[in-house]
């Protein structure tokens, strides 16, 4: 505490900038956090169960959180075979085509939330194109098949496998294979060795993508709700239909219950982290090398099926774009478009109605980025400047929303704000402008602040106290010294948020109105929508979306925030 008061003094601006960051922390994570609790256990202001008992007696609520279980389990169990198999296809098996197959697979990269639960909406739902192929075949095959656990495990099977493609690849390059040739030379078939050397190198790594996976699925939003159909429930679709019920405290017990699953799952992810997720390779690992299939009909079938994983992953992304550029009419009625033209996207461009849902996730991420990038670097520096207490317990604050679900957010944000609140100068933020982008503000903190004290970390101190030692004050120091150095992290760091922020659908669906609408809801509301106008401007969406996340991700593997894995 002394070292703090003793660089407010040197630097009553500090002292400014943390009156600042201590009022965001209480008005938009502590104050929600209260609120939910507040109205889960003591709505009427005494102590209550009441909403859980409620909870407990409602059978749909009964069937959304079974519904959240049973996709979860599913879930894993698609993801992880379909991902080890990609990695295996990528990593260890001579397959011909690596370089396409890689390509194919590394698309749910780019392809993401409500932007690919619209392209999987386009292909395979009522009037998809692949539906209609199927129907033409098998005419008693039901328009809404594709819906439903059905459809959302599918969607999550291949485009949840980028954890895999991200880590397990990574994973499998440590692996010494010096090893591997020992066993074959004892005896050991590909696939023995493999069980038997490679997996148990790989089994740290599988179980931490397998517990990502279960964090998506169980706060699974976007995808069920554009697949899953108006009669399948999952929790965090059932959170928002409770809210719009005027069932705040009911709203609020069910995202604790979600909160605490998820939580549950950062805490198992972390647990096998120091239990060591890296243990198994040497220290200087003979490569690995791939290994052909010996039998000639497992070789067919396993490329077959590495193709066919491929075709499944590309075949929305490929149709998206190719209606993307055809005209209106020919969406529904066309399985591969006659004509193409640019009207799509002027349209987009030029219309008030198309151009304002981009424009606006434009504004608010930009808004958002801005906030979150000054409150990080305030953090961070601060825990680099005044080490203590003060510093730690502002840094762990504003990563609790880590640990919380997009919902539990949202409920708290609408629950705080939906009427006039003092710590917000007595304004009524609920049905304004700006309570989305704080909303996005408070879920990027956490991810702008590991890559920065990241930055920080790495920065060599002798520049700083040679600066010091001349007499610069904290503030020059900071601009002339430490803001060049992290300036190409923050760029990067601002760019993977926007790009997340551009198909945001969890926060965007609760704190939404008509003066901010995102593109996210407006993909929403016209994968619903009948109009092939609509579904066409969808299309130029979702390519907008694909082609920053692509530009996004390559400067971000470029310049040292991708996987940093080797190019081969």
């Amino acid at each position: 505490m002394n070292a703090l008061l003793k660089d407010f003094r040197r630097s009553p601006m500090q002292a400014v900038l943390f009156a600042i960051v201590i009022w965001a922390a209480v008005a938009f994570i502590f104050g929600p956090i209260w609120s939910v609790l507040k109205f889960a256990f003591a709505p009427d202001g005494t102590a209550s169960f009441g909403a859980l008992f409620e909870l407990a007696e409602s059978r749909r609520v009964r069937n959304a959180i079974w519904n959240t279980l049973i996709v979860t389990l599913l879930s894993i169990v698609t993801v992880n075979v379909i991902g080890m198999f990609q990695v295996a296809v990528l990593e260890y098996l001579k397959v011909p085509g690596r370089g396409f197959l890689r390509l194919a697979y590394s698309t749910p990269l780019i392809f993401v939330s409500v932007a690919a639960a619209t392209g999987y909406g386009f292909v395979y739902g009522q009037t998809g194109a692949l539906t209609r192929m199927i129907q033409a075949v098998y005419p008693a095959l039901p328009n809404d098949w594709f819906s439903g656990t059905l459809a959302v495990v599918f969607a999550h099977s291949f485009l949840l496998t980028s954890f895999h493609f991200l880590f397990l690849r990574a994973a499998i390059r440590r692996v010494d294979y010096a090893t591997v040739e020992a066993a074959r030379s004892l005896g050991a078939s590909n696939l023995r060795a493999f069980v038997q050397v490679v997996l148990p190198v790989l089994l740290p790594t599988i179980f931490a993508t397998t517990l990502l996976v279960t964090y998506k699925s169980l706060g699974s939003f976007a995808i069920p709700s554009v697949l899953g159909g108006r009669r399948f429930d999952m929790v965090s679709e059932l959170i928002l239909t409770l809210n719009s019920l005027r069932r705040p405290d009911m709203a609020a017990m069910l995202s604790i219950g979600l909160g605490a699953a998820v939580i549950l799952c950062i805490v198992a992810m972390q647990y096998i982290e120091r239990r060591g997720s890296f243990i198994g390779g040497a220290k200087t690992p003979v490569p690995i090398e791939r290994v052909r299939i010996g039998n000639p009909i497992m070789r067919v079938l396993v490329i077959g099926l590495a193709y066919l994983v491929a075709v499944i992953q590309l075949l929305p992304i490929v149709l998206v774009v190719l209606f993307s550029f055809a005209p209106a009419k020919s969406i529904g009625t066309e399985v591969i478009p006659s004509t193409l033209t640019l009207s799509n996207y002027v349209t987009v461009f030029s219309q008030d109605t198309a151009f304002i849902p981009l424009r606006n996730s434009v504004v608010m991420g930009l808004a958002a980025i801005a906030a979150g990038i000054l409150i990080s670097l305030f953090v961070v520096s601060m825990a680099q400047r005044v080490k203590g207490a003060v510093s730690n317990a502002l840094d762990l604050t504003f990563m609790i929303p880590w640990i919380l679900p997009a919902p539990f957010v949202a409920i708290g944000l609408i629950l705080s704000y939906d009427e006039p609140n003092p710590l917000v100068l007595g304004t009524t933020l609920l049905g304004g402008f700006w309570i989305l982008p704080i909303g996005y503000a408070i879920g990027a903190i956490p991810m702008m602040i590991r890559f920065l004290r990241a930055a920080f970390l790495s920065l060599d101190p002798s520049l700083n106290e040679a600066a010091q030692s001349l007499g610069a004050p904290s503030y020059y120091r900071f601009v002339r010294i430490t803001l060049p150095i992290v300036l190409p992290v923050i760029v990067l760091v601002s760019g993977m948020t926007l790009n997340s922020l551009m198909s945001e659908y969890s926060m965007s669906a609760f704190l939404f109105n008509v003066n901010n609408k995102p593109l996210s809801i407006a993909l929403f509301e016209g994968a619903r929508s009948t109009n092939p106008e609509q579904a066409a401007i969808n299309m130029v969406y979702i390519v907008l979306i694909m082609a920053f996340s692509l530009v996004t991700i390559t400067l971000a593997d470029k310049y040292g925030l991708g996987s940093g894995q080797e190019k081969r």
